[in-house]
């Protein structure tokens, strides 16, 4: 003998959709407006970032950045590539010419 589902376990099996949904949702978009973690922007990982360095290099260090950009350098040819970091106080911006660090720009204060 079969059983028919009951009118309450079909709103059971939404809500939770519903509510996984939406975690799912919040997750993706705090991971999304990170910029790194508060814990990988600190000053003492942005010292360590290198002339050289590879984006994954810095990534690997800083996190995912808040910004990036890229876009072909003219005349000379290549690629550009702008990591932009930022925080309620700071802004940190590191210049790359074919996937090579060249300059960082900015600090961390203290207390990140």
């Amino acid at each position: 003998m079969k059983t028919s589902p009951t009118p309450s376990s079909f709103n059971t099996v939404r809500h939770y959709l519903f509510f996984s949904f939406v975690a799912l949702l919040a997750v993706l978009t705090l991971n999304a407006c990170g910029g790194g973690s508060p814990l990988t922007l600190t000053q003492e990982n942005l010292d360590k970032i290198q002339n050289d360095m590879s984006v994954a290099e810095v990534k690997s260090i800083l996190g995912q950045p808040t910004d990036s950009s890229s876009e072909p350098i003219p005349i000379v040819g290549g690629t550009k590539t702008t990591l932009v970091y930022s925080n309620n106080q700071d802004r940190v911006v590191i210049i790359l010419k074919n996937d090579k660090v060249q300059s960082k720009e900015g600090h961390f204060t203290s207390g990140h």
